[in-house]
């Protein structure tokens, strides 16, 4: 056990590191504030190596290319801005919130669900499992109020998250679920209700299979999009997949090396 005055002088000494500089203003230390956070966010951002085993349904890149390179392995760019590193905070703080009355309702079958599937490969976590008149698929999101309304008036989830629910429900052998969506503004909550869609599914997962056969040819699929894309331009195997390109898509001299 530590002694008192080894813990005393432990508090001293982290006091003595925040303490302000008495010539620093009240408005410089906000700002130096929001800056430190800013700083510890950003310190997430790095180049790392990824190598999937399967598909994630949560990815929201659907181009066949960048598949191909994510089953190889490769080193990718991870570049976030501050603020996006606290929205998603904000939506895993929103998960444990609404599991947590799922949980006292006594309707929470399951949570946080690993998913494997063989054909087409695909690896994930679905976000768990209500009891709601039978036993029915949850994916929880958080949303901006713009975007809320726009969701509740046509009854509609965004595209990437019909997916997402879609390949769960086919995973986990359910007929149906909930894509449910908090307004960030307010905490107003709006389940969208789907059911399994098995045309969709067996149209995604042929699409899904005809990728992994090429990876395990060593096929590499020809770029569905223009370098100038939104597509590209966001995507973080950008640097990769145009190697050997200049931004009108002529090669050049650059090489990069995959892994």
């Amino acid at each position: 056990m530590k002694s008192l005055k080894a813990l005393r002088e432990k508090k001293e000494k982290v006091v003595e590191k925040i303490e302000p500089e008495s010539n620093i203003s009240g408005s410089d230390l906000e700002i130096s504030l929001v800056q430190a956070v800013d700083d510890h966010l950003s310190k997430r951002n790095e180049v790392s190596f990824k190598k999937v085993n399967g598909f994630h349904p949560s990815y929201t890149n659907q181009c066949k290319r960048y598949w191909y390179y994510m089953f190889e392995g490769v080193n990718t760019d991870v570049d976030f801005r501050p603020q996006t590193y606290r929205i998603f905070d904000n939506g895993h703080a929103v998960h444990d919130r609404l599991y947590k009355y799922f949980r006292e309702m006594g309707i929470l079958v399951n949570e946080e669900i690993p998913v494997n599937y063989s054909s087409p490969p695909i690896e994930g976590t679905a976000d768990g499992i209500i009891n709601w008149y039978g036993e029915k698929l949850i994916e929880l999101k958080s949303i901006s109020s713009e975007g809320f309304h726009y969701r509740q008036i046509y009854k509609k989830p965004k595209d990437e998250h019909y997916r997402q629910a879609q390949i769960y429900m086919e995973c986990l052998n359910l007929d149906s679920g909930f894509v449910i969506y908090e307004n960030k503004n307010n905490q107003e909550l709006l389940p969208i209700y789907i059911e399994k869609d098995q045309v969709f599914i067996d149209k995604l997962f042929k699409k899904y299979r005809e990728i992994y056969g090429s990876f395990v040819q060593q096929i590499i699929p020809e770029r569905p999009y223009k370098i100038t894309s939104k597509q590209c331009q966001s995507c973080n195997v950008r640097s990769l997949c145009w190697s050997g390109e200049n931004d009108n898509g002529k090669e050049n001299l650059q090489e990069y090396e995959m892994f």
